[in-house]
């Protein structure tokens, strides 16, 4: 049963739940070199973060928040690549964070719990 409580935040875990919480970037099925290619450009941005927003639910807009603030986050990693001055791999890095944006947003309502958000107990389970 869905807690209709506030909703629980990512702070809200442990730092090991949080390592643990998810599938991390990308479908299960990709080999770790894949991933690493595809998603290795990553710093601030977190897989996980945005996989707890998913399972912890809410409304579209809940939804379009979470997706816009995991774009924000690619897009801020896209330019610490440029700042330490690797110019090429910041302009991919861009047309990627808009590729994954434009498939999270077209896709991820198949994966988004639309309704209450679900409390931390409900939630915990989901990551192990």
């Amino acid at each position: 049963m869905a807690c209709l409580c506030t909703q629980p935040r990512w702070a809200d875990l442990t730092a090991t739940e949080q390592v643990e919480f998810g599938n991390g970037c990308g479908p299960s099925f990709f080999p770790a070199w894949l991933i690493a290619l595809l998603f290795g450009w990553f710093f601030e941005t977190s897989c996980r973060r945005h996989d707890f927003a998913y399972a912890r639910g809410g409304s579209k807009a809940d939804r379009k928040k979470v997706d816009q603030g995991f774009y924000k986050a690619m897009l801020r990693d896209a330019v610490r690549l440029d700042d330490n001055g690797e110019l090429v791999k910041a302009i991919v890095a861009i047309l990627m964070a808009r590729l994954f944006y434009v498939l999270v947003r077209g896709f991820g309502w198949l994966l988004f719990n639309y309704g209450p958000y679900r409390s931390l107990a409900e939630l915990l389970p989901v990551a192990h």
